[in-house]
């Protein structure tokens, strides 16, 4: 119990309660009156960060479980606000999975994703990726789409992994000029993680168009032999086999 010692005993009894229940039509019921109350606890003034963030978590599990908690989804986005890391990844998390690409309550969240697109934490700039990877609505793509293509050459690798990923599902839904060259680019970083997910973007594109990509033969052969030499570092091994799915993804590419 001492690792969910931060946990109010509300939602432990409620995760109980769930793991407990008999059949279906149980669950039903004791997720409708967990949405019956939670609407009433949001309803409260001057809820503490800590209470809110709580209250967010108990509506993703209403949600999970098939049952509406509309009622929670501005709060999720006034979350994304917070000065505190950890309530403001919740109120992304949230945000991620409640609100569809197409609502109108993404344009409240906007200025938020610029602001912390452009943080010094690295977290805060990976926890704002993570939500427009999922909301790619035009209106975010407008407004984000440069900074995110200057995050293609931040120092940290994870945030140019998790940019070449936003640029790719930017350009399903917004073809993006000369993106080719760009994803060329992130082919040769110097991270294998920021190169494994350009594969992503040639695993797709190469079925339609294999004559546009066949200058990069080589690049992938010499990327497949550093691979089985064991150039990567361990951590890209499974069960001793390495990185096998940057292999398989670079064999189909080159089928």
């Amino acid at each position: 119990m001492s690792s969910s010692s931060h946990l109010s005993k509300e939602l432990l009894d409620l995760v109980k309660s769930i793991g407990e229940s008999r059949s279906k039509q149980e669950e039903d019921k004791i997720i409708t009156a967990e949405a019956m109350t939670l609407k009433q606890k949001f309803l409260e003034r001057n809820l503490p960060e800590k209470k809110m963030r709580e209250l967010l978590i108990r509506a993703i599990y209403v949600e999970m479980l098939g049952h509406d908690a509309s009622f929670s989804h501005i709060h999720a986005v006034n979350l994304t606000q917070s000065k505190n890391l950890l309530v403001k990844r919740i109120g992304y998390l949230a945000c991620s999975l409640f609100i569809d690409k197409s609502s109108d309550i993404l344009i409240l969240m906007i200025a938020t994703i610029q602001k912390d697109l452009q943080s010094q934490n690295h977290l805060e700039v990976m926890a704002a990726l993570n939500v427009i990877a999922k909301l790619c609505h035009t209106h975010i793509i407008m407004a984000v789409s440069d900074v995110v293509h200057a995050l293609m050459q931040h120092s940290h690798e994870m945030i140019r992994k998790k940019a070449v990923m936003v640029l790719i599902s930017f350009n399903k839904v917004q073809p993006i000029d000369d993106f080719d060259s760009k994803m060329k680019r992130a082919l040769c970083d110097k991270d294998p993680s920021v190169m494994a997910a350009s594969l992503n973007y040639f695993l797709d594109e190469v079925k339609r168009r294999p004559s546009d990509f066949k200058d990069l033969t080589q690049s992938f052969i010499i990327i497949l032999r550093q691979v089985t030499e064991h150039r990567l570092p361990k951590d890209y091994d499974y069960h001793r086999m390495p990185a096998p799915w940057i292999q398989s993804k670079i064999l189909e590419i080159m089928s």
